[in-house]
């Protein structure tokens, strides 16, 4: 079934200008690996939705497994109300495909943890198990008690969190920014993927979770709001042609909120354009990121 990790998204804190994956659980930043990523969406789907108490759930627990020289550590573990093992969760990274070596290794695990319930994800796909002694059945979906009971309110608190939006934006973008960030990211079944840019410059804050739309056959255009080290929140937009990124488009809402004369900068092959929105595409806090997000791949493509 698809993962409940795609409609949730880990916390992210800065560390001397890094940013860092952050665990509310352990209270420690972490680097950004995608399987970590998957980890800690699935830990907030358990917390805000599911409604596990943070007390209840333990990461990195050691395993010693027969034939083991060292001991190995457990992803995530969910206790009961008497701190019994209740559900094991093994997380690989989205592009791991699932299949039977992942179900071996998370049912060895069991055989020292001992939980009822087996979860595997790569972010993409679940896959609950209960377990019966010897007998392990696979699920059509989650256990009952682990099934959703809460909704998520996506607030600005939410997005600020989960490095969206930055703490310190623009009264003028405010409505704006959690808006739109509620449209591109809360839109069930709707693709949406973290891309790296591990070379581009801190400042842009590319590196992010996007919402992938379709333009023609051969033409995507990504749409992402974070915010960079210095706390802006920016708007990023990327068109890819044919699978290769030809150009992209940051824009700094607080330089858009203090009217400065070119708040945009697209970036190409051709060079670095700055850019006035408000006269290139209409832009402006009133108006909806799904229909602005229409105008950019013409826009993009005339500079690329």
């Amino acid at each position: 079934m698809l993962s409940k990790a795609l409609s949730h998204f880990p916390q992210f804190k800065f560390r001397d200008a890094e940013k860092r994956l952050w665990n509310p659980i352990l209270k420690t930043t972490f680097a950004i690996r995608p399987e970590e990523r998957v980890r800690l969406a699935l830990v907030d789907y358990l917390i805000l939705e599911a409604g596990m108490s943070t007390s209840r759930i333990s990461f990195e627990s050691p395993v010693k497994l027969p034939g083991d020289k060292s001991s190995s550590r457990t992803d995530v573990i969910c206790y009961d109300s008497n701190f019994k093992p209740l559900l094991l969760v093994e997380c690989k990274a989205p592009d791991i495909k699932l299949n039977e070596k992942t179900a071996i290794q998370i049912a060895r695990y069991n055989q020292k943890v001992g939980a009822p319930f087996l979860l595997v994800s790569n972010g993409t796909l679940d896959f609950w198990f209960e377990v019966e002694g010897e007998k392990v059945e696979l699920l059509d979906e989650p256990p009952e008690l682990f099934q959703a009971t809460k909704e998520v309110t996506p607030d600005l608190n939410y997005w600020t969190e989960r490095g969206f939006i930055g703490e310190k934006i623009n009264p003028k973008a405010k409505s704006f920014a959690v808006e739109s960030c509620i449209q591109l990211y809360k839109t069930p079944n709707q693709p949406i993927k973290y891309l790296s840019f591990d070379d581009s410059p801190s400042e842009f804050a590319l590196a992010h979770y996007y919402r992938i739309f379709g333009v023609n056959e051969t033409q995507r255009v990504a749409l992402s709001f974070s915010v960079n080290p210095a706390g802006d929140t920016r708007l990023n937009v990327v068109l890819n042609d044919k699978g290769a990124n030809i150009a992209f488009c940051t824009i700094s809402l607080k330089s858009m909120a203090e009217n400065e004369t070119e708040p945009a900068e697209v970036h190409s092959a051709k060079g670095v354009y700055k850019l006035d929105l408000s006269e290139e595409i209409e832009f402006g806090f009133d108006k909806n990121i799904s229909g602005l997000a229409k105008r950019f791949p013409d826009l993009l493509s005339q500079h690329s």
